[in-house]
């Protein structure tokens, strides 16, 4: 072959239309997965590359998809377990977007309302919306194509963890470490890391006939997520001295609870147990924490998949609950 391969060469090496390989190279129509896979493979031989700018002319589409997150600008005491946490799950939702021919979009974490009225991108994943910030409903009045990841909206397909199976075994875990007094730590959002992990609690404590003790981190006063978790927890130890476990979802605020604990000379895990988030915090801490493994990544994959099969389609996606595991430490 001479000169620049065109997409009749693909065709003929995939054994297909030329009409079927602009469908498979512009994610487009209802081309069976193998089909499909067969045509890339071959315009990958070949070294036949899509003209996405004249692509986006023609169809409109920019090819590329959002992702924003509801939360506020990261704040330097909690640098590292928010890094951890946005990376990890933008790493894999840019790698499941590029293999369907779709770049991912960071959107940073200030304006985010701005900036989810004016994004140039075919559709948007939502990460954990605080059903107060108004962002799901600026994309729904754009009529973007939106999936909700780590959260959960009826109006909206969903990638999000079962909450209630989490709270289940981080708070089995301690009673079986020792605790009888287990208490959650959460901040006060809408959130489904926070709002979502309290109702379960609190259900879990009905069904347990245990007391409830929630503490609940400002996230509004200075200092950040991990002096919040410090402050709310602290408060909690001194009305209760005898709690002796806690459950924090979010590992900035388990952070807080060892402060908290250091502060006032109460041992982990002899005096008090903490189960948190996997991530870098409870592998990393002194000592290493029980943690909940929230299959982020599996998640951010689901919902990648969920929202460019809304886009194709033009239907919405069943939602998906991912069950946690346990990270003994």
């Amino acid at each position: 072959m001479t000169g620049k391969p065109t997409m009749r060469d693909v065709a003929r090496a995939a054994g297909v239309s030329a009409a079927s390989v602009s469908l498979a190279l512009n994610n487009k129509g209802r081309l069976d997965a193998a089909t499909r896979d067969r045509i890339i493979a071959a315009a990958e031989r070949l070294g036949y590359q899509v003209h996405r700018e004249a692509r986006a002319l023609r169809t409109g589409r920019t090819m590329s998809l959002g992702l924003i997150t509801s939360l506020p600008a990261d704040q330097a005491g909690d640098l590292d377990s928010r890094l951890d946490w946005y990376t990890r799950t933008a790493f894999a939702a840019a790698g499941a977007s590029l293999r369907e021919g779709y770049a991912l979009v960071l959107v940073p974490p200030d304006d985010q309302r701005g900036r989810a009225r004016s994004l140039a991108v075919d559709g948007a994943l939502l990460i954990d919306p605080d059903p107060g910030d108004g962002l799901l409903d600026d994309l729904r009045a754009r009529g973007l194509p939106t999936v909700v990841l780590g959260g959960a909206d009826p109006g909206v397909a969903s990638a999000s963890l079962d909450r209630r199976a989490a709270v289940a075994l981080a708070m089995s875990h301690l009673l079986a470490a020792g605790a009888r007094v287990p208490a959650l730590l959460v901040d006060g959002s809408g959130r489904q890391t926070a709002a979502g992990t309290r109702d379960a609690y609190l259900d879990w404590c009905r069904d347990a006939g245990l007391e409830p003790l929630v503490a609940t981190a400002d996230l509004a006063a200075p200092g950040g997520r991990t002096r919040a978790g410090q402050r709310a927890f602290g408060d909690l130890l001194a009305a209760r001295p005898d709690v002796d476990g806690v459950y924090a979802p979010l590992d900035s605020l388990a952070a807080g609870v060892l402060a908290a604990a250091r502060e006032r000379g109460v041992a982990v895990p002899g005096a008090l147990r903490v189960v948190t988030a996997d991530g870098p915090v409870a592998r990393h801490a002194d000592p290493p924490l029980t943690a909940i493994d929230t299959r982020r990544e599996e998640q951010a994959v689901a919902a990648v998949r969920m929202l460019i099969s809304e886009l194709r389609t033009g239907v919405r996606a069943p939602s998906e609950v991912f069950t946690p595991a346990l990270v003994v430490r």
